[in-house]
């Protein structure tokens, strides 16, 4: 197990972007400052927006009143979201704004799951489109509670009713220091899940690899037992998928909720 270092080492290697169109165009190659390319993760991210575009098209291309095939499976996802997240957190006033968390529940699913799949990547394994949808959520719940309650009185609205005006300034402050952290804290909740799963299959294999090249029972236990693991840790990462497009749709619904209904508390 002495070259243990140098193939993690090259496991964050390849778990690094790299162009594949543009400037630099190959794995190892620094990009250029400033550069504009197409980086693995980004093309991977395409296809799972693109995959995702596809599935909603097939599914609705034939409505029946028994749904069949994908039209089953993608009445079923929208049927969940709609119960388990919109309605739950937001009554029957969100039901408005399903389409949007639908597409953000489905969007991150899909790139999660291309992500599991040996050659791809999670368009979701950078900070960049994870901050990227972190603020777009951001931008959409504000406009929407701007749009219902006017810039000014939402404005306002950040300051809890009651408070004693010497503390006003400070408990305003930290309100917008924690609105303005959000779109943060999720992307950095679904990069960092995401990533660490990866990391972690990718260690097992290692053990798989190395310790069926060493021979010997003492490594054939040890690779057993790491192949094992990595079957067990990849159907962990399935669920965490499942519930990483789950978290990020139901945090979406609770901040919109809380725009809609920003003063009322």
């Amino acid at each position: 197990m002495e070259n243990l270092g140098p193939a993690v080492t090259k496991l964050l290697e390849e778990l690094n972007p790299f162009a594949v169109l543009g400037k630099g165009a190959a794995p190892g190659v620094e990009l250029a400052k400033n550069a504009v390319v197409l980086t693995n993760y980004s093309f991977f991210l395409i296809v799972a927006v693109a995959l995702t575009a596809i599935f909603f098209l097939i599914a609705s291309r034939r409505m029946t009143l028994v749904p069949k095939g994908i039209g089953n499976i993608g009445e079923w996802g929208v049927e969940f979201v709609r119960n388990n997240i919109v309605l739950d957190v937001m009554g029957s006033e969100g039901v408005k704004y399903l389409p949007f968390i639908v597409t953000v529940f489905f969007a991150v699913l899909f790139n999660d799951f291309l992500g599991l799949i040996p050659g791809m990547k999670p368009g979701t394994g950078t900070l960049g489109t994870t901050f990227a949808w972190g603020i777009m959520v951001f931008v959409v719940y504000n406009w929407v509670g701007i749009k219902k309650h006017g810039l000014w009185k939402y404005l306002k609205s950040f300051l809890p009713a009651g408070t004693p005006l010497v503390l006003a300034p400070f408990i305003y402050l930290l309100e917008v220091i924690s609105h303005v952290l959000r779109p943060f804290t999720l992307g950095v909740r679904l990069y960092a899940n995401m990533y660490a799963g990866h990391i972690v299959l990718g260690i097992f294999g290692i053990f798989v690899v190395m310790a069926a090249a060493a021979l010997g029972p003492v490594t054939a236990v040890v690779a057993g037992l790491s192949l094992a693991m990595q079957i067990v840790m990849y159907a962990f990462e399935v669920f965490v998928a499942f519930i990483q497009a789950y978290v990020f749709a139901i945090l979406t619904a609770v901040y919109m909720n809380g725009a809609i209904h920003a003063g009322e508390h």
